[in-house]
């Protein structure tokens, strides 16, 4: 394979967790006025090209997630007090990002709404969710700002509108009204996926998690809790190589060690440049940690097919380049293949769009297609995406996930392939363009990605 030398980073930090535990943990006591400071919270550096609310200084430091909601007065305790004290010992200093995660469904039943379905949470978190995605600069200040200015009285379009202006978001008017109507949905059901993954239980918020751990975020040891299990992250490294360097063809790898022995899983975005919830997803993986074992991503592996936006180049098609049982046909293929051969992975993941809608109009979106090795596995991940995000809405039914038809190696593909010269459990993960936003075609492509990683025991957290 042709490729640079390695840079890699492994954190060796040592976090004194004695040392911590001098520092006060104390509520804030800012007045709450009509002349509001933003303070810490709402001034902390902000990653904004994040899925999910996410405040840090460096994309590949390790992410502790929240699970909250804008209604609750124990995560009010926790934003006025716990969250300060994170942003200032660990995000500032560079050593922590920290995600949020909205929670309106209940994680043990997601057809439930935890406010027993009046609506507030789902509308609060939707609108929580618009305000990343629209104007994330100026997030993190209406977020402080809500809960400074904290209520029990119920959300309704109305009060959120007034809730955004007075924290400084533009479209103080448009997102609720969106978020009335339904969008962001998605974003909120993904944070109720990622509960249940980890086994949050009631009462749910606020709750931290970092890598498989979770603890309520109100106990007086969070510092010390944080710094164990970033000695724990220590323990691995993030190495990022260049496929093919020098050349039109060069593309970012990486390769995500826990440092603690477990499976090799190996994900692959960005065959096809047009399918850009594909590539984007893949993206979003190189931000996780596993658990144990290794995660190996190539997330935009045409680069030259991504950047003109087309499905191929005139070299050809990528993804008809793998034959079985012979050497891959061109210069990037080969360079490919060769990542599985070094790595040598447990399961492989080819992530990728559609225009249709497998079952419907001879198209393969919405659907996963396993090797043969993997076919049960493949069942059980679109019916955990269909319980999530289809159960619930008024898609018709030839929306829902399917499982394709097995690859056995018979095409030139590089699924086919896997499976054609080593036997591997492998999946090609379809989401469709057609009448879909690009935001729930990644919340959906993640979800089946993740949940068929789980299924081979790589913990992505």
């Amino acid at each position: 394979m042709e490729a640079s030398r390695p840079t890699t980073t492994t954190a060796r930090r040592t976090f004194l967790a004695g040392a911590l535990g001098t520092l006060g943990l104390l509520a804030g006591s800012r007045r709450v006025s009509a002349d509001y400071v933003p303070g810490v919270v709402a001034t902390a550096p902000s990653l904004p090209d994040r899925q999910h609310p996410t405040m840090g200084t460096d994309e590949s430091n390790p992410t502790a997630v929240v699970f909250l909601t804008l209604s609750d007065p124990a995560a009010r305790t926790f934003v006025r007090g716990r969250l300060e004290d994170v942003v200032e010992t660990y995000v500032r200093p560079g050593h922590l990002n920290v995600e949020l995660r909205f929670l309106a469904y209940d994680p043990a039943d997601p057809a439930r709404e935890l406010d027993g379905g009046a609506g507030e949470l789902a509308l609060s978190s939707r609108t929580a969710a618009g305000v990343w995605a629209l104007e994330p600069g100026n997030f993190w200040r209406f977020f402080e700002y809500a809960f400074w200015n904290f209520s029990t009285w119920p959300y309704t379009e109305r009060r959120l509108e007034s809730l955004l202006r007075a924290g400084g978001v533009r479209n103080h008017v448009k997102i609720p009204s969106l978020a009335g109507e339904g969008r962001w949905d998605e974003t909120v059901r993904a944070a109720t996926e990622e509960a249940r993954r980890f086994s949050l239980r009631a009462p749910y918020v606020p709750t931290v998690r970092l890598l498989a751990d979770t603890t309520d975020g109100r106990d007086s040891g969070l510092l010390d809790w944080l710094a164990g299990r970033l000695d724990r992250v220590a323990e691995g490294s993030v190495t990022r190589r260049t496929l093919l360097p020098g050349t039109k063809y060069a593309t970012p790898l990486h390769v995500i060690d826990s440092g603690r022995p477990g499976p090799t899983a190996l994900v692959v975005g960005g065959v096809h440049g047009d399918e850009e919830a594909g590539f984007a997803t893949a993206n979003r993986l190189t931000d996780l940690r596993p658990a144990t074992g290794r995660v190996v991503v190539l997330p935009e592996a045409n680069r030259p097919a991504i950047a003109a936006g087309r499905r191929a180049t005139r070299e050809g098609d990528l993804n008809r380049q793998f034959p079985t049982g012979r050497t891959p046909t061109s210069r990037l293929a080969h360079a490919i293949w060769d990542v599985v051969e070094r790595y040598d992975p447990d399961v492989v993941v080819d992530c990728h769009t559609a225009r249709g809608i497998y079952n419907h109009d001879s198209s393969v979106g919405q659907a996963i297609f396993p090797t043969v090795a993997g076919a049960g596995i493949a069942g059980d991940a679109c019916d955990r995406v269909n319980d999530l995000f289809f159960a619930h809405d008024d898609r018709p039914h030839y929306y829902d996930f399917d499982r394709g038809n097995l690859l056995d190696g018979d095409r030139p593909m590089l699924v086919h392939k896997c499976y054609g010269d080593r036997r591997l459990p492998a999946y090609i993960v379809e989401t469709t363009r057609k009448r879909t936003r690009l935001e729930e075609r990644l919340v959906w492509e993640f979800t089946a990605v993740v949940s068929l990683l789980d299924a081979h025991g790589v913990r992505c957290c």
